[in-house]
């Protein structure tokens, strides 16, 4: 039996299979989630059937990991054996979760995730290569260049690796203000500030994260805060467009769930 052609929703223009309801992707219009273009050599790499474009789709987690701003952690179950045979299991207790660390490495480690971006910048390359196996050197600068140009995260990032008082410095990441439209391109400024002493301190509410120097410690990112996606995400939003988050509304002003929000993006 074959089943009739897929539909396109007119609203949102997601693909709907034979069955699928409009109120999977947009609810129908409820949801409008306005698209931000791709940075052309982004999309070039997502493109292209080359054997360099055929490379990055291929590793396109990995690549993803060596420049994501922050770790993810989770609670394994080892109750579940490993095999040398057979399909992967992977099985978590609780949630998944975003972390973020100090500006700096320890003393004696080597620099990951946003600290790449800060120290030892001349060497960043090999610190990617060393993070992340198979990689090609040639798509590391490719995308390095890509986030220089367009992600605000990273140019206060490099920014701050400028700054003469580093040591004294802590960073403050904003989360979205309530009043900021949802399709509108942040600035360097709107995403991050570099706090030097304690009295700038004062400038963050509770869904602010500020970053210490070389505390050590690892900060759980709040998931429903705009920027979790984003710095998790660089090569899904590289233009560090905020995600979704608790306050965001429909043009109905009735809340946005985190369900909701990604369908569309998903469908389209």
């Amino acid at each position: 039996m074959e089943l009739p052609p897929a539909t396109f929703c007119h609203r949102c223009n997601a693909k709907l299979f034979y069955k699928e309801s409009k109120n999977l992707c947009c609810s129908n219009g409820r949801v409008v989630i306005p698209g931000i273009p791709a940075p052309p050599e982004l999309l070039d790499l997502f493109t292209q059937q080359g054997t360099l474009g055929r490379h990055f789709r291929q590793n396109v987690r990995s690549y993803n990991h060596v420049f994501s701003f922050t770790s993810m952690g989770v609670t394994l179950d080892e109750s579940i054996p490993s095999f040398a045979q057979g399909i992967y299991t992977f099985r978590a207790h609780g949630a998944l979760y975003h972390r973020i660390g100090s500006l700096l490495p320890s003393p004696g480690n080597r620099p990951r995730f946003l600290q790449m971006f800060i120290y030892d910048t001349d060497c960043e390359t090999e610190h990617r290569m060393e993070e992340g196996h198979g990689l090609d050197v040639d798509v590391l600068h490719k995308i390095k260049t890509i986030l220089d140009i367009y992600n605000p995260f990273v140019h206060r990032f490099r920014q701050l690796s400028q700054h003469p008082q580093i040591q004294s410095c802590r960073l403050l990441i904003r989360d979205r203000p309530a009043t900021e439209r949802q399709y509108i391109l942040p600035t360097a400024s709107q995403v991050a500030a570099v706090l030097i002493g304690a009295e700038d301190f004062m400038e963050s509410d509770d869904r602010d994260i500020v970053i210490c120097t070389t505390a050590g410690n690892l900060l759980t990112l709040k998931e429903y805060t705009g920027y979790y996606d984003p710095m998790q995400y660089p090569l899904l939003h590289p233009h560090g467009t905020y995600g979704w988050d608790k306050c965001l509304e429909s043009n109905q002003g009735i809340r946005i769930s985190c369900c909701d929000y990604y369908a569309p993006l998903l469908q389209v």
